[in-house]
């Protein structure tokens, strides 16, 4: 029996693929999220990562995991795309918040905030119940996510220009990545720009932070707060009291400024919260509910390679 594993991402979609309980295989292909690369494109994506991953074999049961799928006219298209294809016996959409869950804990109880592209947490009791905070999108939420932190990068310096903020270092590192020579074509750059694009700034942000900018700190501060502030919305949906872990996902937190914003936010808001890493990632995750789909607890084994494949 061969099962898979799909986080399809803004830019890039992962797939890990199990045979008989043994590593088969992983791949990757384009952006897997319809939001971003739209629905026939994205299903082609995800068909293309489950079959490199599986070797081209039959595949009996596909978990894809999905950013943005609140909107179920979306949804229900990328299913139609996805069961035309007839790419495998039996699939399933699901959140990726979902299966970064799934991955950090191993179907136990916890909280997981995501920061990528876009921000969410999200959380699960012992008794299964679950509960989310944020991730309402770019365009009104994402708050402390990388599309956050670029578009704060890009109002800073507009606010140095202003006169209403100090200067900052990150002014020249994003001319530099804009490929622009004022602050007035800011504006039209950034209406041009995707939320990938608009969070590959990040990093600016976050080597300025380092470097000790005082503005770029204030940005990392507010952007660690924010995402410290929806863990603890899901904590207290859950009425959590104890010791319970929280998990950090997604690359801004491999930077110790967020990592450290984000601590302190914890502690103010959540001083029980026990900080965690994920036991596995979210590609991991999406494949450990593709056993719980056929009622198989995956092999130990299986969990190690996983886990040793991500680091």
């Amino acid at each position: 029996m061969i099962l898979v594993g799909v986080d399809a991402g803004a830019t890039t979609t992962r797939a890990v693929a199990s045979g008989d309980g043994r590593l088969l295989g992983r791949a990757s292909a384009g952006s897997g999220n319809p939001h971003n690369a739209g629905v026939q494109a994205a299903a082609a994506s995800i068909v293309q990562a489950v079959r490199r991953a599986s070797g081209h074999q039959t595949v009996d049961v596909v978990v894809a995991g999905i950013a943005g799928l609140e909107d179920p006219e979306l949804k229900e298209g990328l299913r139609v795309a996805l069961a035309a294809s007839g790419f495998a016996r039996e699939f399933h959409i699901s959140s990726d918040a979902l299966i970064a869950l799934d991955g950090a804990f191993l179907g136990a109880a916890g909280i997981i905030v995501i920061s990528g592209t876009g921000s969410v947490a999200w959380g699960r009791d012992e008794r299964g119940k679950e509960a989310r905070s944020g991730g309402w999108g770019h365009v009104i939420d994402d708050a402390g996510s990388g599309y956050d932190l670029g578009r704060s990068a890009l109002r800073a310096v507009l606010r140095e220009h202003d006169g209403r903020a100090a200067p900052t270092a990150m002014t020249p590192r994003i001319f530099e990545a804009l490929g622009i020579r004022q602050p007035e074509q800011i504006v039209g750059a950034a209406r041009e720009m995707s939320p990938p694009q608009m969070a590959a700034l990040a990093p600016i942000v976050l080597e300025a932070a380092r470097d000790g900018d005082r503005v770029a700190l204030e940005i990392i501060g507010a952007a660690g707060r924010e995402l410290a502030a929806t863990a603890a919305a899901v904590w207290r949906q859950l009425a959590f009291s104890g010791p319970h872990p929280v998990a950090g996902i997604g690359g801004i937190f491999s930077h110790a400024a967020m990592r450290s914003a984000f601590l302190e936010g914890l502690r103010q808001m959540c001083p029980e919260a026990v900080f965690t890493p994920p036991r596995l990632q979210p590609v991991g995750g999406a494949l450990w509910r593709a056993f719980a789909r056929r009622a198989i607890e995956p092999p130990a084994s299986l969990i190690q390679q996983l886990a040793e494949g991500e680091r």
